[in-house]
């Protein structure tokens, strides 16, 4: 009476082969979610980067800020933001719209990515 006891060949490469397989596909979704955690990394630097453009306008009287589209750069970590941020006046409604929008490229992809604020000021909170 004879005892087989281990695996075939054949068994063992199939074993190794879906082995391989699960492995394969296990460091590509942790490759994704490096890709996806920088970029929303990315997104919410450059969102802070707005708001904090937006506070500093905000923190002006209603008579300093200037109406005009002006140009800004923040560079974090290596990667460029470049905003700008424009101040249109309604001498009806005595109201100053500000619009902010920040640009950067991420590293992975080179996908060009935008984010934009808008608020209003009013002659009437800050004289």
């Amino acid at each position: 009476m004879m005892c087989n006891a281990g695996f075939t060949l054949v068994e063992v490469v199939v074993a190794t082969a879906l082995m391989i397989l699960a492995l394969a596909a296990f460091a590509v979704s942790f490759v994704q979610s490096k890709r996806s955690a920088a970029i929303a990394d990315n997104n919410l630097t450059a969102i802070h980067i707005a708001r904090q453009q937006m506070e500093t306008l905000y923190s002006s009287n209603y008579l300093g800020l200037s109406v005009g589209t002006r140009g800004f750069t923040n560079v974090i970590d290596g990667v460029s933001y470049k905003g700008t941020y424009t101040v249109s006046s309604n001498t009806v409604a005595r109201v100053k719209d500000i619009a902010t929008t920040v640009k950067w490229v991420n590293a992975v992809g080179k996908i060009t990515s935008t984010v934009s604020l808008a608020g209003s000021v009013s002659s009437e909170l800050h004289p």
